[in-house]
């Protein structure tokens, strides 16, 4: 089954985008040493940066109901971040980048949840896994080409110049949307939004989406990881470039894959996957190991990402169907911190083995309520 245009100009945005966001990121925390932060102050500018992500998904959910439409909300999601490149281009002190950084996420918090929203109602039910397969594939890409066109214009441009540069794809993403119809929704009142309103099945999917959160610690571990197993800085580089390259690759054919099996099958596929990493990485001696380790993490992010989300659109109300997403991707996101916080203290006091041990643990208890909660449902319609 042919997916419709308006996934493929999606996973268009999303890769363009990526670009302009990883060109950025990378030098991001050199930029602020080059004006005089310190490491807390690093720290609380990413810090800032991701909650206000995860708090402003729920706002941009909840915003994209109300109206019936996606398009403005994606429209201001993806402008805000490209017209205000310039602001970071001629930042003059840490507090200029931390606005930026603040504005730039409140864009990726509005955006998320009416972007997947529209992804799910303009694919079919039965192609939903390629649909976000194909979504996560491109985005993932864009992550993969943005460091590299970085590392190549630096030299020629320096930092302010990759800057500026970034502008190009970003508003380029903003243009595409354009292209994009949809078909809106009567404007309508929407009820108070309470868990006790949603479905049971995504209720029961938050809760285990919330225990496996507390094992999702920063990917900058796992980098760290491979640096103490023994590579050099410019491998764990390379490392990472292959696990998002493919993270990319795989992306689309687990989608598939998810389509043909059911979702659900590949979920737990993702949370078994993601178990079987931080094991390794908890027990791993040599470097090729971690390697090895990292790109079964690969495997992992593709298998989940996308059927995930597929996942989570068959469970929300249609009435609602932002606003549900925007909670989830809300809900998960502020678990984030307390998460990688907790793995950190667990490995500067007891050393990595226990760290990657407890957020294996984690995962392992996710996939039982997650398994647990498919007998229960079965119990009931049987």
């Amino acid at each position: 089954m042919k997916l419709p245009l308006v996934v493929y100009l999606l996973g268009l945005v999303s890769f363009l985008m990526d670009v302009a966001s990883e060109m950025v990121y990378p030098l991001l925390p050199l930029f602020l040493a080059s004006l005089g932060a310190g490491a807390g102050a690093i720290g609380l500018v990413e810090g800032v940066a991701e909650a206000t992500a995860s708090l402003f998904k729920v706002v941009g959910g909840r915003l994209s109901d109300r109206m019936g439409r996606r398009k403005p909300l994606l429209l201001l999601g993806y402008g805000i971040p490209g017209l205000l490149r310039p602001l970071l281009a001629l930042a003059q002190s840490p507090w200029h980048v931390l606005l930026y950084r603040f504005l730039d996420r409140t864009g990726k918090g509005l955006r998320t949840a009416p972007r997947d929203a529209l992804l799910a109602e303009s694919a079919p039910r039965e192609a939903l896994g390629r649909a976000y397969g194909l979504h996560r594939g491109m985005d993932t890409l864009g992550a993969t080409l943005g460091p590299l066109l970085a590392f190549l214009l630096l030299p020629h441009l320096g930092v302010r110049g990759v800057f500026w540069a970034s502008a190009l794809p970003a508003l380029l993403a903003a243009l595409v949307l354009l292209w994009i119809r949809e078909k809106p929704a009567p404007k309508r009142p929407l009820p108070p939004l309470r868990l006790s309103g949603m479905p049971p099945a995504y209720r029961r999917f938050l809760l285990v989406s919330g225990v496996f959160a507390l094992a999702l610690s920063s990917n900058a571990f796992l980098l760290l990881r491979l640096k103490e197993l023994g590579l050099s800085e410019g491998e764990v580089t390379l490392a990472y470039t292959g696990y998002n390259l493919l993270y990319a690759l795989l992306s689309y054919p687990l989608g598939s894959l998810a389509d043909r099996v059911g979702l659900r099958r590949v979920v737990a596929l993702g949370f078994s996957l993601y178990a079987l990493v931080y094991l390794g990485f908890a027990w791993a001696k040599a470097p090729l190991w971690g390697v090895a380790f990292l790109l079964l993490y690969a495997l992992y992010s593709a298998a989940f990402e996308g059927a995930s989300r597929a996942y989570l659109a068959t469970l929300v109300p249609e009435e609602a169907k932002a606003s549900a997403i925007g909670l989830y991707h809300t809900v998960v996101g502020l678990l984030l911190l307390p998460a990688s916080l907790l793995f950190g203290l667990l490995w500067q006091g007891l050393g990595a083995e226990v760290a990657f041990l407890a957020g294996a643990l984690l995962a392992l208890a996710a996939l039982s309520l997650f398994l647990l909660d498919g007998r229960r449902t079965r119990a009931y319609s049987g």
